[in-house]
């Protein structure tokens, strides 16, 4: 069946021996049982939203991609199936939907706190087409050298399927200590510190993400190359529930700030927010403005009326919530009323 690729020799299946069963056999368990407990809370995302929105397309999507790399994977290492194209073009597809759909669920969450929506727009483009570039490059160069079509895409694949994973693992980190950069910076540094709590879980969690990259590195160096194979599913399953565990935390932490937040379902032009436990992409804007003088009747607090109006000049540290939504509330109203009063541009 198209298409005939002819090998430089007769393709044989690396031998399996005990060892490999083993820990293809860890690697399938394990995938399949974490990847029933990831299925379960996107389900519970999804009725929760009640619609697809681009996070949960995305995380639906990476579930299908792991999927797609685990069967014929399994059906290859256990000798099941033979070593011929379609498989292994199966496992370039699951392995595509793996990068790309992980890596924009990351640059989603980054983009959370990016109120510039350029900014946002050339971060997640950027990503695509970076990735997209070790796509194309890994589709041309490793179904000839598995296959063995020559000698020569062999050794260069040896070399550059480590390469384009270790780059990968790179912008893992990148995107994740920039979250964090940005979270200190505009966050926690503007005195709300219970932003704090997301920036001491992220760097500890950022670690078991990293270290599922560095295992798949790691297992590289087998001899039998079909046994990396089976963690690769494995790891993404793993980093998919961490994204997904960081996107609930911080709508828990914006939610604990007590800063007003519109709640409104997530659509795929623009950021959004979530009702309850829906995951949210809320745009977070820190204002810091010099007021000289505040009007108690903004507020029902009967301490400000106590207090002299003509105060020393200090710092106010204001969190816009800007939601998307069409309809105004009568909190919404109350909150540009008090922004125009201190300077602030209408949301």
């Amino acid at each position: 069946m198209w298409p005939t690729i002819t090998s430089y020799k007769p393709l044989e299946p690396p031998p399996l021996t005990r060892c490999d069963l083993i820990l293809a056999s860890m690697a399938f368990g394990f995938t399949i049982g974490f990847g029933y407990f990831v299925t379960y809370h996107a389900v519970q995302l999804t009725l929760r939203v009640k619609r697809f929105t681009s996070f949960i397309l995305l995380v639906w999507l990476e579930i299908v991609g792991c999927t797609l790399y685990l069967l014929p994977a399994i059906l290859l290492c256990t000798e099941t199936i033979p070593m011929t194209f379609w498989p292994f073009f199966a496992i370039i597809l699951g392995w595509i939907l793996q990068l790309q759909c992980l890596i924009q669920i990351i640059a989603n969450r980054v983009a959370i706190l990016l109120h510039d929506r350029k900014q946002r727009q050339w971060l997640k483009l950027s990503l695509l087409a970076w990735i997209g570039l070790i796509n194309i490059g890994v589709g041309i160069i490793w179904i000839p050298a598995v296959l063995e079509v020559s000698p020569t895409w062999v050794r260069i694949n040896l070399i550059f399927d480590r390469m384009e994973k270790v780059l990968y693992l790179l912008t893992d980190a990148g995107l994740n200590f920039y979250f964090i950069h940005i979270v200190n910076k505009r966050l926690v540094a503007a005195g709300l510190q219970k932003y704090d709590r997301l920036v001491r879980f992220n760097k500890m969690i950022i670690w078991v993400s990293l270290s599922m990259d560095i295992m798949i590195i790691a297992m590289m160096s087998l001899k039998n190359h079909l046994i990396y194979m089976m963690v690769h599913p494995l790891a993404y399953i793993v980093k998919l529930q961490i994204e997904m565990t960081m996107s609930n935390l911080i709508v828990a932490v914006a939610k604990g700030t007590g800063v007003y937040v519109e709640e409104y379902a997530t659509n795929t032009r623009g950021p959004s927010t979530i009702e309850g436990n829906r995951v949210d992409s809320v745009r977070v804007q820190v204002c810091t403005e010099a007021v000289s003088h505040v009007d108690p009747n903004l507020y029902n607090d009967d301490s400000l009326n106590d207090r002299d109006d003509d105060r020393d000049s200090k710092t106010v540290e204001s969190i816009r919530m800007q939601p998307m939504g069409a309809g105004r509330t009568s909190v919404q109203n109350r909150q540009q009323e008090e922004q125009k009063s201190f300077g602030y541009p209408p949301v």
